[in-house]
């Protein structure tokens, strides 16, 4: 990765870092309709970015590729569903800290499929954070958050498959074409869910949805994008390192927010996922250019 590279990727974790707190404060919403509203509104701005630089130069995506990219939103559309549900059921950090240790699954899935063996310092970076994260995660069972615990892990690994998925096909696919066809099924998927489960899609406070449409241009747009971005030039192991940064991100959010204090403990396991995060990241070799 060159510093630009790594300059996005950063920039894309703090803008993920706001989507608990948002998802917190749309909390009035179905667990179900923010998610589904969350890509729905994205996607369409994908969808013109994607015809604007068709406009400049050929797009060119094989059968394969667009059955991957599918796969790839039904992915994300479960993982939204499951994770967002977490949080309605434990403590914001909690819930991003339990999806962030994605990279255990991201890295051994990387190995097995596409034959890439993480380096020593990125494979003892991701054990660190993963400490780290399942220290976060240990401190808040005693609150009887077992449940919301659990979404969140499945939410894990879920995320693992779309990034696997992402890396492979970005390598292939131009940014705002993948973008358009993965948040477009992500929607598509869980606008079903919601039609089956009944739903309501109306009647909340204009605020919910205000928080809603922030949550799709921050988290969504800017940092899900700058994600998808440096899945086309680093390792999927590597990306997924770099989003454990989300869930001390989330914490000073929360903590400036909604005035939840992190203890003295989470704090000490949110500098050992910093640590953990900083020897991978490192080890990326990341050059000047």
């Amino acid at each position: 990765m060159t510093k630009r590279q790594f300059l996005v990727l950063a920039v894309g974790i703090f803008a993920v870092s706001w989507a608990g707190p948002l998802i917190r404060l749309a909390d009035e919403a179905s667990f179900l309709f923010v998610a589904a509203a969350r890509l729905a509104l994205a996607s369409p701005v994908m969808l013109l970015l994607a015809l604007y630089r068709r406009n400049q130069r050929t797009i060119v995506i094989p059968s394969r590729q667009t059955l991957l990219m599918i796969l790839s939103g039904v992915a994300l559309a479960a993982h939204f569903g499951f994770w967002v549900a977490s949080i309605s059921h434990t403590s914001i950090m909690a819930s991003v800290a339990l999806v962030a240790m994605s990279p255990l699954f991201a890295a051994l899935g990387e190995w097995i499929f596409l034959s890439y063996r993480p380096s020593k310092a990125v494979f003892i970076g991701i054990l660190i954070s993963a400490v780290g994260a399942a220290g976060l995660a240990w401190s808040d069972f005693g609150a009887g958050a077992i449940y919301g615990d659990l979404l969140a892990i499945v939410g894990a690994i879920l995320a693992s498959v779309y990034l696997l998925l992402g890396r492979y096909t970005r390598q292939r696919i131009d940014l705002t074409a993948y973008g358009a066809i993965v948040y477009a099924v992500g929607a598509s998927v869980l606008a079903v869910v919601l039609l089956i489960v009944g739903v309501n899609w109306t009647n909340y406070l204009l605020e919910t949805y205000v928080f809603i449409l922030f949550l799709a241009l921050i988290p969504q747009l800017i940092g899900h994008n700058a994600i998808n971005y440096s899945l086309g030039y680093a390792p999927a192991a590597v990306v997924a390192l770099a989003i454990l940064g989300e869930p001390v991100g989330s914490a000073l959010i929360a903590a400036l927010l909604f005035e939840e204090i992190p203890s003295v403990i989470e704090a000490c396991f949110g500098c050992v996922i910093l640590l953990g995060v900083g020897i991978g990241v490192r080890g990326a070799e990341i050059t000047k250019s």
